[in-house]
């Protein structure tokens, strides 16, 4: 029988210019290799389930979990939406993974939603040339305020290399079209 493999997180670090807070650097990384094709928006998505058989629920009640992966991404060409669990690939096979699976699934068909769950595991983020070297340098960095003089250059890159969909919409227009799909229905889609 497998055990949980010991894993720790290094400190959240809040990325306002995203609006989100990554519990590790995989998931910093994760975010960079998916930027330039996907919107997305970082554990927005709250499941609620009875754990005797994992259905999902409107309400809250004591006996109830709550799962939350850490994505959900649409690809901004093809609409593909992907709720996605990043873990390191220690964590394979384990038991937790499949009951997270069920949980998901369950709720994507129960809300008739057009997502895909699926788990990406550390060592499945590819990263091009150019972005594992603003990732190296971004783990070498140290204190909070050099971490967001990096990112706040980063940012500035970023806006140049890829136009949003979503460049004169509010933040509500990109959640629904992340959420929902098609950017022309929710407003605000920039062409």
């Amino acid at each position: 029988m497998k055990t949980q493999p010991s894993f720790s997180y290094s400190q959240s670090q809040k990325i306002a210019n995203w609006g989100c807070h990554f519990d590790s650097l995989t998931e910093l990384k994760f975010a960079i290799s998916i930027i330039d094709e996907y919107e997305f928006i970082r554990e927005r998505v709250r499941i609620f389930y009875d754990p005797s058989n994992l259905q999902p629920t409107e309400y809250l009640r004591s006996n109830y979990r709550r799962y939350t992966p850490d994505f959900l991404i649409r690809h901004k060409t093809t609409g593909r939406a992907l709720l996605i669990e990043i873990k390191p690939r220690a964590f394979e096979g384990q038991p937790q993974l499949d009951l997270r699976k069920e949980v998901a699934e369950k709720y994507i068909r129960w809300k008739n939603y057009d997502w895909t769950y699926k788990v990406i595991f550390d060592d499945e983020i590819i990263l091009s040339v150019e972005q594992l070297e603003d990732f190296k340098e971004c783990r070498r960095l140290k204190s909070k305020s050099a971490f967001k003089l990096w990112f706040d250059q980063y940012n500035r890159k970023l806006d140049r290399a890829a136009t949003s969909l979503f460049t004169n919409a509010s933040p509500e227009a990109r959640i629904r079209y992340i959420m929902f799909g098609n950017a022309k229905q929710v407003g605000g889609w920039h062409q």
